[in-house]
């Protein structure tokens, strides 16, 4: 994965075209597949296979991957995974051949702070939705923001890219991987 400055960000909400969509489903009752699909609903970009055992279960707990690009190929192709400490609020994520991790900014908040490709990246809580997560930058600009579905056996939710966002190579899917790992860790903190 290259290295970026954080410069390499940059955000225009006055010009910003419109945002992505990418929405969530999970497959069966277990919820242990999750299939990202893009803004058309049927297009699938991301698959997320999860380990839904304790923290002490084989790591890594989730491991998000990249559909096969054919029907003839059976293979996905892993971009990255997230596992849980059993006594800390941090995550270890991988995105490529690099580790990070997903630290909690405090004992009682639900924000979490990561050193992405572009600068130190923060999710939060968001206000607006009920079960929703929003990332931001280390000047507050939001980024992504993920929106909970709660009376849906399917649908988890969907995650929105910000539209005013010039995006580095490789940065969609460390959004993807952390936001799903927040997700992932807000599902057991309730469970």
């Amino acid at each position: 994965m290259e290295s970026q400055t954080p410069a390499a960000i940059s955000y225009s909400p006055q010009s910003a075209p419109p945002s992505r969509f990418l929405h969530i489903y999970v497959e069966g009752l277990t919820g242990r597949r999750m299939h990202i699909l893009d803004s058309d609903k049927t297009t699938p970009i991301y698959i997320v296979n999860s380990n839904r055992g304790s923290h002490f279960s084989a790591k890594p707990h989730m491991r998000i991957c990249r559909p096969p690009t054919s029907p003839s190929s059976a293979l996905e192709t892993q971009i990255g995974s997230a596992s849980f400490r059993s006594f800390r609020r941090t995550m270890d994520m991988e995105f490529g051949s690099s580790t990070v991790f997903l630290e909690s900014k405090g004992v009682f908040t639900r924000s979490a702070e990561f050193q992405s490709s572009v600068g130190p990246l923060t999710w939060q809580r968001d206000s607006a939705f009920r079960k929703g997560l929003r990332l931001v930058n280390a000047k507050g600009d939001w980024l992504a923001r993920f929106e909970g579905r709660t009376f849906s056996l399917g649908k988890r939710g969907k995650l929105e890219i910000a539209g005013g966002v010039r995006w580095g190579p490789g940065l969609l899917d460390e959004i993807v991987i952390s936001g799903v790992a927040m997700v992932e860790a807000e599902r057991r903190r309730r469970k």
